[in-house]
């Protein structure tokens, strides 16, 4: 922690709702000292990777909306800013003597203006490594360790990785947690719940690129991560809710600064001999707007994610797609399990989340990168992106084995599996009822999964391409294949294949042998043709293009022509 810190002092209210609630504490303080010690983690996305904070990013439109509301005075916003302590040592509340309920709230914020990038990062790292101690003994991936590394000497004009720098690196693995032989404990810990594992990574690589750079050479940014964002996660309190409100009014301040008041107060500082810019940080402070905070004073990450979602998901939803992002993967597993029950009973789909967000992560996914997550950014979101929903509506067909109905049909194929043979699969041997065997099989991380992920890698194999603009194009919604109605039509069909022939699964083999024959004489071309439509998810679409497909299995020397996949054409 730097040597040099500025300590806030602020007259504050504590009380606590119940015996067992964490005290809250209220007070009032100048917009611009706010900005000063509370950091605002945002979710984003840097260099391509995802940060680990929370708040969504920042919407300069809101903000200068909220600056011209500010500059009436008669204008008041009665929401306190909802913040907690990132360093509980570094936030305090004295009492005043008789009256416990009245006193101080004091803040000791680090002076991070002569810090180093590579000292802000490694900083970063260890307030990471107290949260979640396995990441001390997890070996990283040292190809992506030597893609940073390489990508960061590139970017300052340095030599790419050696042959001895690879030898230095596995020596380094070695001695901070063994040989890769061995089943990684942090890594099973960490991998399906969450990605701190991989922001970890991240971080490591720059902080070595740093390490390498002219002692002269202090960047205030590499590979996308710079000194603002780690920053954010070094201040004593934590932003949980209100990061436009706080901005709006900083800019409300900063920009009276820049109007006539502002000019003849820095005239009159300047004939006073006063430096230029500490009297406009004077000026500033004094017109700064006053705005009230609650401050809970609990430092634990995971109750920082929960009073976030909680606060957005009850008052002004967010996107599911960026609470699923949020919730499955800004903790460690055993930051989250505290609070878990406590989301699912606030009506947060906790393990819809989970299920989700492990298919747009992982590696083995034929999704990942594909769908919509809700975080922006220069590599974020893309319109062709699959969308969260449609997603789940797939995961749902696996998972839960329900929804698995060809369009305009009543069978659903997925349940009727569930019912007739899913018992007998070796999958879920191990229990004894059939409620039993289906919470088994739909665990987040439960046997769905893997066999959902072989079903589409098979399908992007057998039916899809790799070219974004081809007809058959895998990863974008302009594709005839990769769309929420070709997605789900061949879902349903093959359970209805796996019903029709009692077929059960007991591993992954039979997920490939039983794809195998139900795509017998199938035209691997069916999807890479010129379907002749646009619009691909309205209900007439959805019918036609199921029973098109529902009758080329039944015969297959009947291919749809290319316009028929348009039910409007000619019309």
């Amino acid at each position: 922690m730097n040597a040099k810190t500025i300590t806030y002092t602020y007259p504050a209210h504590i009380t606590q709702q119940t015996a067992s609630g964490k005290p809250l504490v209220f007070f009032a303080a100048p917009a611009t000292e706010i900005d000063r010690w509370v950091g605002v983690p945002q979710r984003s996305r840097l260099d391509d990777e995802e940060t680990i904070g929370f708040q969504r990013q920042e919407n300069k439109t809101r903000i200068r909306e909220l600056s011209s509301f500010y500059h009436d005075e008669r204008n008041i916003v009665q929401n306190p800013l909802l913040a907690a302590p990132q360093t509980k040592t570094l936030v305090e509340f004295e009492e005043l003597d008789g009256h416990p309920q009245f006193g101080t709230i004091k803040i000791v914020s680090p002076d991070f203006s002569d810090t180093s990038l590579l000292d802000l990062m490694t900083q970063v790292v260890e307030q990471l490594e107290s949260r979640v101690p396995e990441l001390k003994e997890t070996d990283l991936d040292p190809d992506r360790l030597s893609s940073i590394m390489d990508r960061g000497r590139k970017e300052h004009g340095l030599e790419v990785l050696t042959e001895e720098d690879d030898e230095e690196d596995e020596e380094g693995a070695e001695e901070n947690g063994g040989s890769g032989d061995d089943t990684d404990a942090a890594s099973v810990l960490l991998t399906d719940e969450t990605h701190l594992i991989d922001f970890y990574t991240e971080l490591k690589g720059r902080i070595r690129v740093l390490e390498a750079l002219d002692t002269d050479v202090n960047p205030d940014r590499i590979l996308g991560f710079d000194r603002g964002a780690m920053i954010s996660y070094l201040k004593p309190v934590m932003l949980v809710d209100g990061q436009h409100r706080l901005k709006g009014a900083v800019l409300a301040a900063e920009s009276l600064a820049e109007g006539s008041e502002g000019e003849d107060f820095l005239l009159d500082a300047a004939e006073a001999g006063k430096d230029p810019g500490q009297a406009k940080d004077e000026f500033i402070g004094q017109h700064s707007r006053q705005l009230p905070v609650s401050l809970l004073m609990d430092d634990s990450p995971s109750e920082h994610v929960f009073q976030f979602v909680v606060v957005n998901q009850k008052a002004t939803p967010m996107g599911k797609a960026l609470l699923g992002t949020i919730v499955s993967t800004s903790l460690s597993k055993e930051e989250l399990d505290p609070v878990a029950q406590r989301l699912k009973d606030a009506g947060i789909k906790l393990d819809d989340s989970q299920a989700i967000a492990y298919l747009t992560r992982t590696d083995e996914s034929p999704f990942k990168n594909f769908v919509q997550t809700g975080i922006t950014g220069a590599t974020g979101d893309q319109n062709t992106h699959l969308q969260w929903s449609v997603l789940k509506g797939l995961v749902s067909i696996f998972r839960e084995l329900s929804g698995g109905k060809l369009f305009a049909q009543k069978n659903d194929w997925a349940k009727a599996w569930a019912k007739f043979h899913l018992d007998d699969s070796s999958y879920v041997a191990t229990f004894d009822t059939h409620k039993e065997k289906l919470a088994e099989w739909g665990r987040p991380d439960g046997p769905w999964r893997e066999v959902f992920i072989r079903f589409y890698s098979n399908i992007r194999e057998k039916f899809g391409s790799d070219d974004p603009e081809a007809l058959n194009a895998w990863g974008t919604t302009r594709s005839n294949l990769f769309n929420k109605v070709s997605l789900t039509i061949l879902a349903a069909d093959y359970f209805e294949y796996l019903r029709t022939q009692k077929r059960t699964l007991n591993n992954l083999a039979d997920v490939d042998a039983t794809m195998s024959e139900w795509l017998d004489g199938v035209n691997l071309a069916y999807f890479n043709r010129n379907w002749k439509v646009e619009k691909k998810d309205t209900p007439l679409i959805r019918r036609t293009w199921a029973r098109l497909w529902n009758d080329y299995r039944r015969n297959p020397d009947y291919l749809p022509k290319e316009g028929e996949f348009n039910p409007t054409a000619g019309a």
